[in-house]
């Protein structure tokens, strides 16, 4: 079975739920969010200098983050091709995982 079957039964929402964050996890792959990438090289610092220093005990557990509310509609559908594709601007990974007519309308 697929990635998603072996998720859930074909049809239930688990299967449906799967199968859409997959779609939209691959879809923004190659995107990069500058707010998020700082929030997370700032956690992943902090829990180096508490190993580095030994004063604190660095935290052993997992972090779930889901911000698929940010993409457009939810992440409900997905993004066109066109909509993603590179165009050789700075916002090139910005638009990669929220498409360019939601990055043309953070920019004006």
């Amino acid at each position: 079975p697929g990635a998603v079957e072996s998720l859930g039964a074909a049809g239930s929402p688990e299967a449906e739920a799967s199968e859409r964050l997959l779609r939209n996890l691959a879809s923004g792959a190659r995107g990069e969010l500058a707010p998020m990438c700082a929030i997370f090289g700032g956690m992943a610092a902090q829990e180096v200098m508490k190993a580095a220093s030994g004063k604190f005990m660095p935290l052993k557990q997992w972090l779930y983050f889901d911000a698929e509310e940010c993409l457009p509609d939810d992440g409900k559908e997905a993004l066109p091709p066109a909509e993603t594709a590179p165009r050789g601007s700075r916002y090139d990974s910005q638009a990669a995982a929220l498409g360019w007519s939601t990055q043309e309308q953070l920019g004006s």
